[in-house]
């Protein structure tokens, strides 16, 4: 079992996945607090793993960082301001997209351990597919399931996967 500081990690992390998943997208007012509220939750998974990776490689922390407070306050514009989420709905696909894609780069970077690996490859491949379905399918129901899926499993790798595992 990994130590307690990555379990209560695991823990927000699929607690954060569920609740994206949860929620029933019937508007357009629905979907811009969804999405705000996706995005929040994604940005303060960054802001947790960008400490937790701060020791082991500064650089992938810094960026952690800086993309945790950008996804936050787009989760914050995108949830107050349902104009602003209209005028910009189309990239809303390819920012949450985008975001999964440098999470999972980072986490590539941000260490040598087999959790790190997989994080790294799972947010790229779960962000690719996020942009594919976001595009052509375009059923913000699907999206949601992407997201809240990427985070409960890298919660599910925080508890049971120990950190310096190869």
């Amino acid at each position: 079992m990994a130590e307690g500081r990555n379990v209560l990690i695991g823990i927000l992390a699929i607690i954060l996945g569920l609740f994206v998943i949860v929620f029933p997208l019937i508007s357009v007012l629905t979907f811009s607090v969804l999405a705000g509220i996706g995005i929040i939750f994604l940005g303060i998974w960054l802001l947790v793993q960008s400490f937790k990776v701060w020791g082991e490689n500064l650089a992938a922390g810094i960026a952690d960082l800086i993309l945790a407070f950008i996804a936050i306050i787009f989760g914050i514009v995108f949830i107050g301001n349902i104009e602003a989420f209209s005028f910009i709905i189309f990239l809303a696909l390819y920012i949450v997209g985008l975001f999964l894609i440098i999470t999972g780069i980072t986490a590539l970077f941000s260490g040598a351990g087999l959790k790190a690996k997989v994080t790294g490859i799972l947010g790229v491949i779960f962000g690719i597919l996020y942009l594919v379905l976001g595009v052509y399918v375009g059923n913000p129901l699907y999206l949601a399931v992407i997201l809240g899926a990427f985070l409960i499993i890298a919660g599910i790798m925080e508890i049971f996967i120990e950190p310096n595992r190869n």
